[in-house]
């Protein structure tokens, strides 16, 4: 892709953002929510939860839009007052649980990238002391490979995987603090632009 269009292809990102952000400055999602649509049909009455369309639809939304801005969920639809009194908590918890669940995969993360620094340090030690007495070569050279693979992995998990788990807990962070807010549905012209 040359500058030009990567110029471009930023320019439209930024417009994008700049067309969903209210006088607030948050971003606005709307969602045409309907009764039939609007919880997860395995979830049980005392530990409902929202259909996973809605949580896909709001991930696909909000993917571009850095995590530092504010969310501002708009649901559209004819709810009762029991579903808008229930909704904010069923989507706080959704999402406090993945925090959970990113914050274990951090923490997993950390693990692995210090036993494999750990190990592949230790390997490669015991492989320049076994090449400098120049014993059993075969065996000395697939240790220099596992020291060399293990190192190479805890790299892989500090420098790319870390990143991306951090970046997925900010983007969580962000659809955690969302208001949400309930508004008339839509005329059916209006949802269809």
């Amino acid at each position: 892709m040359n500058r030009k269009t990567r110029k471009q292809r930023k320019q439209e990102l930024l417009d994008y953002i700049r067309h969903i952000r209210d006088e607030d400055g948050n971003a606005v999602i709307d969602i045409n929510l309907s009764r039939e649509t609007l919880y997860d049909p395995l979830s049980l009455k005392g530990d409902k939860d929202l259909s996973g369309d809605i949580y896909d639809y709001i991930a696909a939304q909000t993917n571009v839009i850095p995590a530092h801005i504010p969310l501002r969920i708009r649901m559209h639809g004819d709810l009762s007052e029991g579903d808008r009194a229930e909704i904010p908590a069923i989507m706080h918890r959704h999402y406090t649980m993945k925090s959970f669940d990113i914050a274990w995969d951090l923490m997993a993360n950390l693990r692995k990238m210090i036993f494999l620094a750990l190990f592949g340090a230790a390997v490669l030690a015991i492989y320049l002391v076994l090449a400098l007495t120049g014993k059993n070569v075969l065996f000395t050279e697939i240790l220099s490979v596992v020291g060399s693979f293990s190192l190479w992995e805890a790299v892989d998990a500090l420098l790319l995987e870390r990143p991306h788990l951090r970046r997925e807990y900010k983007n969580n962070e962000q659809n955690l603090n969302q208001k949400i807010e309930f508004v008339p549905p839509m005329p059916e012209e209006e949802g269809e632009e």
